[in-house]
This record gives structure tokens, sequence and C-alpha cells, in this order.
């Protein structure tokens, strides 16, 4: 049966997908959200669409938790867009897959927090382990929650739509979980949460609950009792005996009588803020990928925007060079700014190039240091943003 979705159509020809927002109407074949039945009458396992899973937590009060959204089984995802269920405000969103190229947007709105996607390689839930999230959302329990208080984690699938590469609107079921308030042990960060990083490098797990006893894990290295450091109840630091990419590495602390499981990623403190309203409630999420030099068309009609989000996950500060070309390639204005190691800024163009001429259409992106980039198109009349990939050069 088909489901009618109201979504946004493309704009411009720039972004390689569409999400939803109320624009127009149109129908897709969505299927029951069921399997096929064979000739027992049983479901048959092969599910043609994404099968979605939020698994049980218990946090104390004034612990973090971590809602992770995993796949039951590998599938590739193109572009979408999800609404989380998730108590409190978020502090730390990402998006996780096995080669780091898929990008996003979260804004948060009066109805929580709205996330689109985009995954130009289709990389997004093709992580075999079905213990994997593709994505996480880190918030904050307050000390005043009661024990035994108990919050629902889903995705809103009224507002959850997932495409594949060509295109196509999958099917989706999803397994809810709860959050139960209780226990002793929780995860509330990992630094540094991203980056390849040597031997040697300390890593410093924080939380509450740690015990001196505490079994420390973390994928993809194998560690000892030399690897790791009791510091108090709140902190163990562990020293990797080999080079590891923290992005996504998932890092366990068992107790005896309860286990925390965080997933790494690198979170930046923000510069300022952006002035634009709709801007100032937006999260970029970015790909590992960075550049030295790209461009991104600037779109300005009516009440859509072009936006400009920048993190430098590297060590020493990038001086980053902006410059407005017209359709003929003439530079039109030029503006320097510099972003420190472990920082990001979001604006719209209009910030940097404030006055900017109407035959501005582009803008090229040069920097003396590699930096995280995202285009960021929005709507003010939709109140919705998309995140654009830049283009290399």
């Amino acid at each position: 049966m088909a489901k009618q979705i109201q979504r946004q159509p493309a704009i411009s020809g720039l972004v390689a997908f569409v999400v939803i927002v109320s624009s127009i109407c149109f129908s897709v074949e969505s299927g029951s959200g069921k399997g096929k039945k064979g000739a027992g009458g049983n479901e048959d396992a092969g599910f043609a669409g994404l099968e979605f899973k939020v698994q049980n937590a218990t946090v104390p009060p004034g612990g973090t938790f971590q809602f992770q959204l995993r796949l039951t089984e590998p599938k590739p995802i193109g572009h979408g867009s999800t609404r989380p269920t998730v108590p409190g405000r978020p502090i730390g969103i990402a998006l996780q897959d096995p080669i780091g190229q898929t990008a996003g947007v979260a804004i948060f709105d009066s109805n929580g927090i709205r996330i689109n996607v985009n995954s130009p390689q289709a990389s997004l839930g093709t992580d075999p382990d079905d213990d994997f999230p593709i994505l996480t959302v880190r918030t904050s329990i307050p000390a005043t929650t009661p024990v035994g208080q108990q919050f629902p984690l889903s995705i809103d699938s009224s507002s959850s739509f997932w495409f594949n590469a060509a295109g196509q609107l999958y099917p989706e079921k999803i397994s809810s979980g709860t959050l139960t308030i209780g226990g002793t042990l929780s995860i509330s960060d990992v630094l540094p949460g991203g980056g390849f990083q040597p031997p040697g490098t300390r890593i410093t797990i924080l939380g509450t609950g740690f015990r001196p006893d505490s079994r420390v894990n973390i994928e993809g290295v194998i560690l000892n009792t030399g690897n790791t450091q009791f510091i108090s109840s709140n902190e163990i630091d562990v020293l990797l005996p080999t080079g590891l990419q923290m992005d996504g590495a998932r890092v366990r602390v068992r107790n005896p009588d309860q286990t925390s499981i965080f997933f790494a990623y690198l979170h930046t403190q923000p510069v300022g803020q952006s002035t634009h309203p709709l801007l100032a409630k937006t999260y970029p999420l970015f790909a590992r990928q960075t550049y030295s030099s790209a461009t991104l068309h600037w779109l300005r009609a009516g009440s859509q925007f072009t936006g400009l989000a920048l993190q430098n996950p590297g060590a020493t500060s990038a001086t980053i060079t902006l410059q407005t070309l017209s359709a003929t390639g003439a530079v039109l204005g030029s503006t320097t700014i510099s972003l420190s190691p472990g920082t990001k800024i979001t604006r719209d163009l209009l910030e940097f190039f404030a006055g900017a001429s109407a035959e501005a259409v582009s803008v090229t992106i040069q920097t003396t240091a590699p930096v995280q980039m995202l285009g960021l198109l929005g709507d003010d009349a939709s109140g919705d943003v998309l995140p654009v990939m830049v283009t290399a050069q």
C-alpha cells in the first residue's frame, strides 16, 4: 500500500537527496513493514528493508547516556532523515559508518531533534557488526532523576525515511528500547574521541562508578593490565599499545554487576554562534574526510540560503581563505579566518561576506592545514537544513 509522505523537492540540483519537510505530497511504495512469509507461515528472515534496534540501557542519576541506533543486518543507506526519541537535550551527536564518509545535520526544534543524513558512497549501514550503531546521541541524566524512572528509546517512525543508493525508499521496522535510571556505572566521554592516535597515546575514559577491578576493552587493540590505570571512580586512563583510529571505537567498562558501552566520536568546541537563527539551532555532523582546497555552490533564493561549517581535527591551527566567485570565475570578494585545533565554526555565507554581490555563485575554501568541511543548505520557511558535500579541488 502506498504511503503518503510530505517531502521537499531537491533544490537546483545541489542535493543528491530530499528530506522530509512540508512542501509537496507524492506517493512512494513503502511496503507493509513485514517480511514475506514462507510455506510454513513463519516470517522470512530476509526482510528487504531496514530493521533498527535500540537496546535497553541502565544509567545512574547524574550519569551520561548514549543512545545507539543499530541495524540488525547491514543495508547500504544513501540518505535519510529521522527523529530519535531520547531523554533530555543532546550534548553530542555522531554518525558512524565503516569508512567515515557520511555527513549530516541535526536541527534542534520544538519537537526535539531532526537528523538529516547524506552518505554519497552509501557506506552508512554497511558495517557487518550488528552491534555497531549508525547513529549515537549523547545526553546527560540529571542527578535529581528518580531511580527506577524509565524513558522510551526509539525513532519516530512517522518522521523516519531512509533511502538506498538508487534513491528508493526502504520499508523499516524498529525494535524500541527502554532507558532505566539505576545502577552505578556509566561512561560519559572518551578523549580523544577521534582521529588516528599513535601507540603510547593516553586515552581518558570519563564516567561514574569505575572501580579498581573494572575491566576495560577498546575494540581494535589488545589491552593488558599494564595499559590501564585506575585514576578514580570517574576516570580510567589507557595507554594505547598500538595505533588506533578512534572515530567510532567501541569502549567497554565492565564491573561485576554492570557493563557500559560507549562509541567514541570527535567533538570540538564551537567558535561563537551564527546570527542566523536556524543555523544557531544546527549541529553539523562532519564526515572524517579533510580538505585543503574545495568549492561550495552558493544558493540564495527566497527563504533558502547556504551556510558553511568548518572543523579542525588536527593538532595545528588552520588559516582558511574564502573567496567568492562569479559564474565566469572572477573573484568578487575574499576573507580569511583562523581555526584553532579542536574547534569548529558554522556560519551563513552572508556572515562571512556581508553585502556580497548577487553575482557570487560559489565560494572557494583554501586552508593551510586540512580541515573538515560541510555545506549547509537551509530553508527558513520549512525550518530545515540539508548537508551538502563540498567539491574537492
